[in-house]
């Protein structure tokens, strides 16, 4: 097993696959603001809390942006209390397109359209509930989330519940049902920036008494296939003790698009193909976009500019990488705020 990540793949590449691994299978990320006199807030929130505590195995189809031709994907989803799962998706012809195993404190991730496996070692429940928690808070003061009604989803009582935009367009960004009895989610829809429906995924049939098959919880990577490893963060704290455990930094964006705030005491530190890097990570409820600073050396060689959800901007002997889906004009808010510091 290779440590992640491996030859041939670039920082900027590794710090893009480290902030996907995270950030994977994003629903609403529901929480604990103060939900008060907001129904569908409350919901949100026992579902965030309902997590690792229902058994449950269901099968769901996946749907991609109507009229592009795609057949739809078939979902199966084995959940155990204690944070152990297995998704697996199949294409409309029955062809594995991804599979999620962990045993509650190891994940894996196959992929067998590139013959990848990434495995990771999980990060604490009550941190991962922590995250879930502040963006429900974020969810609330940036967007217009509201209860519209009630319907059935596989034989199923379940609360609807709309997320859209604020302001003079209000747009839809997400649609989500969640059970009135175990809180869990069984349909989400989403929408574009220009308010179309994209993908969705829809639970057809599920089981909250299920009898798991033997292994179920368990990985083994199929032949001729490259498994990387990514290492965990050796700290996760507040910003300034990881930037005492890096040894640099810290160096916050001066400025950030409207709405993002700084999860908080999520401030980490990894090693990424041997250099100590500083990683920050901010959301604004639904969107999330992480910084990842690192110190170069007098005479280090210029990491190349960002391009796709990726930019790049150094400042003195700080080489800042900003990735997330942003416009264009947010990136801009992010890199000229730091190429306004003293150098």
């Amino acid at each position: 097993m290779k440590r992640f990540p491996v030859h041939g793949i670039g920082l900027q590449r590794a710090l893009a696959l480290i902030l996907a691994s995270f950030t994977m299978a994003v629903m609403v990320a529901p929480g604990a603001v103060s939900a008060a006199g907001n129904k569908a807030l409350e919901v949100l929130r026992k579902a965030v809390l309902a997590q690792g505590h229902v058994a449950y195995s269901s099968v769901g189809t996946v749907t991609g942006p109507p009229g592009q031709g795609a057949r739809p994907s078939t979902q199966t989803v084995f959940r155990q209390v204690g944070g152990r799962e297995r998704i697996k998706v199949q294409d409309g012809a029955g062809r594995a397109v991804w599979l999620r195993v962990c045993d509650g404190k190891t994940s894996w991730e196959h992929h067998p359209g590139t013959g990848q496996v990434f495995t990771r070692v999980q990060p604490p429940a009550e941190r991962l509930r922590a995250r879930e928690l502040f963006n429900l808070e974020m969810l609330g003061a940036n967007y217009d989330v509201r209860l519209v009604g009630a319907e059935t989803i596989a034989g199923r009582q379940a609360y609807r519940i709309r997320i859209g935009s604020t302001g003079s367009e209000r747009r839809p960004v997400r649609e989500v049902w969640i059970d009135q009895a175990k809180y869990v989610e069984l349909r989400t829809q989403g929408f574009g920036p220009d308010g179309r429906a994209i993908r969705s995924v829809v639970v057809d049939r599920i089981n909250f008494a299920p009898t798991f098959p033997a292994g179920a919880f368990a990985f083994a990577s199929p032949p001729r296939c490259k498994t990387r490893a990514i290492a965990p963060s050796r700290f996760v704290g507040s910003v300034s003790a990881a930037a005492k455990q890096a040894g640099f930094g810290a160096h916050l964006p001066p400025r950030v698009p409207a709405g993002f705030a700084l999860y908080p005491n999520l401030a980490s530190v990894r090693e990424i193909r041997g250099v100590t890097v500083l990683w920050f990570q901010y959301t604004d409820g639904v969107r999330q976009f992480s910084v990842f600073e690192r110190s170069i050396p007098p005479g280090g060689k210029e990491p190349p500019p960002g391009r796709g959800w990726a930019r790049t901007v150094r400042v003195g002997d700080a080489h800042f990488t900003i990735v997330g889906q942003l416009s264009p004009q947010e990136f801009e808010t992010i890199t000229a705020g730091y190429a306004a510091l003293p150098r």
